[in-house]
């Protein structure tokens, strides 16, 4: 589908509304973070405005779909990829620009959801850039893990491996749909795996939806 056409005023009019709602500061008040944040949020407004646009062609034409499950998605960094994307990079650098802030140092406040091993991951990942840009109608199905595989560090010259924290910044591209939330059985954690279906006294789950 083609890509929305912004200009440089509309793209700061809809930062300094994002800024208000959520953070409530102006341009001249956010710190990078708000900023970032703010920035993903108008970027995830028009992607789901298009998706939007998308399905409905679909369900009119009657089309197939494609429904890919694959245990990870090695994403990386959405910001830039969807800016690039839709062909919006140059327009967000200079409302940017003109608010005092860079682009660039904007992409540097995501994490890099680290959200598979590489090969696998990554090849997953590419697949649904293809897809999308092919105008297939296609939905990647994973788990939303709270980390990613881990980041490495060199310390007194041994290699150790620590948490790979990604939530806290990637959680602005994650919208949870309660509607389809489901219960799960509880179970007790400390019992061998065998024994860990439904217990009383057991840990209640429930699993919940996000899109991304």
């Amino acid at each position: 589908m083609q890509n929305p056409k912004l200009t440089a005023d509309q793209v700061r009019d809809n930062l300094e509304v994002k800024l208000a709602r959520y953070f409530g500061c102006t341009a001249a008040e956010a710190t990078n973070d708000q900023m970032y944040k703010a920035t993903a949020m108008t970027v995830r407004d028009i992607l789901t405005e298009k998706r939007g646009a998308f399905k409905k062609k679909v369900n009119q034409t009657g089309s197939k779909r494609v429904y890919y499950m694959c245990m990870e998605f090695l994403l990386g960094r959405s910001l830039k990829n969807n800016l690039c994307n839709l062909g919006l990079d140059a327009t967000y650098g200079k409302a940017l620009e003109g608010m005092g802030f860079s682009l660039e140092k904007l992409y540097d406040c995501e994490p890099d959801a680290g959200l598979g091993n590489g090969g696998l991951g990554r090849l997953a990942a590419c697949f649904m850039d293809s897809l999308s840009s092919l105008d297939y109608p296609a939905t990647g199905f994973s788990l939303c893990y709270d980390y990613g595989l881990f980041r490495q560090m060199i310390v007194d010259g041994i290699q150790v491996e620590l948490p790979d924290i990604w939530l806290p910044g990637g959680e602005v591209w994650l919208r949870p749909n309660e509607e389809h939330a489901v219960a799960g059985a509880a179970y007790r954690p400390h019992l061998p795996r065998p024994f860990r279906r439904a217990r009383p006294g057991g840990v209640a789950r429930r699993a919940l939806q996000y899109f991304l």
